[in-house]
């Protein structure tokens, strides 16, 4: 008669059993729901999106494109936003606002909260060089058309940096 399990597996097998049910079995942390393990903390509290206003909102359904089930090509969407939070040039975006110190929002004409964002810290212009920085992006927070951006300079404190944005729809 064949053996289906070699001696090893089998102890292998009792010990793992033995373990868990002594309770030292494995546990697996789960993270609070909505909350992001990999967040922004700042002094071990959470960096929260601000709320998006009303405003946003009827800006971003105002610029929803017709046919919206009809997604934008990834290689169209883009923004070059300033310190101060103007949008100079993009392709599809709509807005960009200062939300606060390093905080910005960027609203596109089509949903893109399905899609992948890339960002830099970059100048406005074609020449120069940028003052260093890190730069941070996410869906926004109940607005589908939005991207949150956060900035900061070289010491990692918040701050206020240019910034170039791509976002790549499926």
């Amino acid at each position: 008669m064949a053996r289906i399990f070699g001696r090893k597996t089998v102890l292998l097998a009792v010990g793992a059993l033995a373990l868990t049910l002594l309770g030292g079995g494995v546990a697996v942390a789960k993270p609070t729901p909505g909350t992001d393990p990999d967040a922004v903390r700042v002094a071990g509290k959470m960096v929260e999106q601000p709320p998006v206003t009303q405003a946003d909102i009827d800006l971003a359904k105002a610029a929803l494109r017709d046919g919206v089930g009809i997604q934008a090509s990834s290689a169209q969407l883009f923004a070059v936003v300033s310190a101060n939070g103007g949008l100079i040039r993009g392709s599809q975006a709509v807005s960009a606002t200062s939300l606060g110190l390093g905080l910005y929002q960027v609203v596109f004409d089509v949903p893109v909260n399905n899609g992948a964002f890339v960002g830099t810290i970059g100048l406005t212009g074609s020449v120069g060089t940028s003052p260093s920085g890190l730069i941070s992006v996410v869906g926004r927070t109940n607005l589908a058309q939005g991207v949150f951006v956060q900035t900061w300079n070289a010491s990692n404190q918040p701050a206020n940096r240019s910034f170039h944005l791509g976002v790549f729809l499926p």
